[in-house]
């Protein structure tokens, strides 16, 4: 019995996997991309900046495609009219646009190639405070929350983003320089590779609402997870949240936005659905275009977190110190392949301890020197 049973699953086995074969489906490029609008009209004083993009076929390599020399207005109901300036890479940007709350603005775009685009009138809100910015550990890391309310019950729909930025140190201290074919002493605190900082934007659609509470309050609604062992709380982290207040057709073209683009890939992701925005080609009815313009003011709020306050945090950068004798032949074949001397052995024999770029050069990580103002 034993013996048919494993002749049954070895026969299902080889039925399962050898009825398998590569499909590559044939993708028909289309011939033109469409217009990506990115951004948000700020109410308040600072500065306002829409990025421009085209899309790209699936058969091509992904890449930047910025949409440059266009012309933007902002257009309100009062007849007012705002400029933006161009300033490279599909980014147009105003200063202080003085939008007047609860009164109603468009976005009127014209590109070099003759085309043109209108979105919907919006109306500028009001964003409530971010109450706190609040971070519990689990099992996976450190999980990082947004919490808000509008006393007034009136913002319902919630977006935000956020900008990361932490504080990294090389794992060896290094006081020496190969330059020219010789060590020589590093000029401190010029050529100081110790310390750097790395930043990082966040790159998903965040969304909340309160429609099912009876006050309009948001709690605990997830921004990032660090995982366990991340660089990010080797020594200091900080956070900069940025909230916004959307009208419900916002959220809910955000809300599509993300199904499309986050919850595909496996058996029960949800069919992706097209996704219709507030803009619209004038010259070309029906030309596709993506994107949603919203107005609001912006609120903001940063948190810190330090290594401390998360201990224990496992640091596995697995740095070892290679001692290496200080003929110039040996230096020569180290630095070659790709290792950096980072301290002197005064011997016998004389030398000089090396270590992987990553361990003794903190920007070879992908850090930068320039210590944040706020930091």
């Amino acid at each position: 019995m034993k013996k048919i049973f494993l002749i049954q699953l070895f026969v299902t086995v080889c039925f399962i996997f050898g009825c398998k074969e590569i499909y590559t489906p044939a993708l028909s490029s289309l011939q033109k991309s469409f217009l990506v609008v990115e951004g948000i009209l700020n109410v308040g004083q600072d500065t306002t900046i829409i990025h421009l993009s085209r899309t790209f076929s699936l058969d091509e390599l992904a890449t930047t495609n910025p949409e440059n020399n266009a012309q933007i207005i902002v257009e309100g109901k009062d007849n007012t009219t705002s400029l933006l300036s161009g300033t490279g890479k599909g980014n147009y940007v105003s200063a202080n646009l003085n939008l007047a709350v609860n009164h109603e603005y468009r976005v009127r775009i014209k590109t070099v190639g003759g085309k043109e685009y209108l979105s919907d009138y919006v109306k500028a809100k009001i964003t409530p405070a971010i109450d706190s910015i609040s971070w519990k550990r689990n099992y996976k890391g450190i999980q990082v929350y947004a919490n808000s309310h509008d006393p007034a019950n009136a913002t319902k729909y919630y977006r935000w983003d956020y900008g990361e930025i932490w504080e990294i140190h090389s794992h060896f201290s290094s006081g020496i320089i190969y330059e020219n074919g010789i060590i020589r002493d590093r000029i401190f605190p010029q050529e100081d590779v110790f310390v750097c900082w790395k930043n990082q934007s966040s790159t998903n659609i965040l969304l909340a609402n309160s429609l099912r509470l009876q006050s309009d309050i948001i709690s605990e609604a997830p921004l990032v997870l660090i995982p366990v062992g991340d660089e990010k709380l080797f020594v200091r982290y900080s956070i900069l949240v940025r909230q916004y207040a959307l009208e419900q057709d916002a959220y809910n073209f955000f809300e599509l936005m993300k199904k499309n683009t986050e919850d595909i890939g496996s058996l029960f992701s949800p069919q992706p659905s097209e996704i219709k925005g507030n803009l619209h080609c004038v010259t070309n009815a029906d030309e596709f275009v993506i994107g949603f313009v919203t107005a609001s003011t912006i609120t903001e709020k940063r948190i810190f977190i330090s290594a401390a306050q998360v201990e224990p945090w496992p640091n596995l950068d697995n740095c070892k110190e290679i001692p290496v004798p200080g003929l110039p032949a040996s230096i020569k074949e180290a630095i070659d392949v790709g290792l950096l001397p980072y301290s002197k052995i005064s011997g016998p024999p004389a030398g000089y301890l090396f270590s992987t770029a990553e361990c003794v050069d903190c920007r070879t990580r992908g850090g930068s020197k320039a210590r944040p103002i706020f930091w």
